[in-house]
């Protein structure tokens, strides 16, 4: 079945993949998501405060309830990626990448030799501890590792193909609230400024043959679904987001 298919794989699929950012530091959250029946979780290590150690707490929670785990790091250095990766994370997840060069680097990070220059450990969880085979750790690692770039700076928007084009990137994620920003319109994601400069990210990788996936955030079903039948192929809600809406609907409802 798809599901047992490594996360980087099902990218390529036809299905497009639905998951939540998790900014809260609990394992449960991850469980929840998991069980479900979601495709994937990004734990978020740059605006949430999950360290290293909880953070392999809910990485253990992934592979308990059945669902991906990649991790959006601070910064995307050679330490942030090694960390969460031997940690046993499914992917990672790049934030303000702004031109190839970058990504170029953020790749050579996140792969072994030949691919990349990433540091060998055949102790680490992600190598079970040394307990299995750690050379077919090594060999599988690539075709495990899901590396996708964020673009949402004004100054990456004339750089997406250049991107999009660098070998060994997956996915290319859209971030509408600082593209926003960065292009003056400061908490207004649906600016039709904004709304163009996604649409145009999403058609160059588009018209790209075997190019990285477009994703981005969905607010709600709705959303997701106009997404997806515009060619997304990853759709990620935020669990805060969702949780605080549904907590100021209940306290609205039983207040009168």
């Amino acid at each position: 079945m798809s599901a047992k298919l490594p996360f980087k794989a099902r990218l390529r699929g036809a299905a497009p993949l639905h998951g939540f950012f998790i900014g809260v530091p609990a394992p449960a959250t991850v469980e929840l998501a998991g069980y479900a029946g979601f495709d994937f979780v990004i734990i978020d290590t740059e605006h949430g405060a999950a360290g290293l150690e909880t953070l392999e707490h809910m990485l253990r929670a992934a592979t308990a309830s059945g669902i991906a785990a990649l991790v959006r790091v601070p910064r995307g250095g050679a330490d942030d990626i090694l960390h969460v990766l031997d940690a046993g994370a499914d992917g990672i997840l790049v934030p303000h990448v702004t031109g190839a060069a970058r990504a170029a680097e953020i790749v050579r990070h996140a792969y072994y030799p030949p691919l990349g220059r990433r540091g060998i450990s055949t102790l680490s969880r992600a190598a079970r501890h040394g307990m299995g085979d750690p050379a077919a750790m090594l060999r599988e690692q690539a075709d495990r590792t899901a590396v996708i770039a964020m673009i949402e700076d004004a100054e990456a928007l004339s750089e997406v193909g250049a991107v999009a084009r660098v070998p060994g990137l997956d996915a290319i994620f859209v971030g509408p609230n600082d593209l926003a920003s960065s292009m003056g319109h400061l908490g207004d994601s649906s600016h039709p400024t904004v709304v163009r400069a996604v649409t145009a990210i999403r058609e160059e990788l588009q018209s790209i043959p075997g190019g990285p996936a477009f994703a981005t955030i969905a607010r709600n079903g709705t959303q997701a679904r106009e997404l997806a039948a515009q060619g997304a192929r990853m759709l990620c809600f935020n669990t805060t987001y969702i949780l605080g809406a549904a907590l100021k609907a209940l306290h609205a409802d039983i207040s009168g």
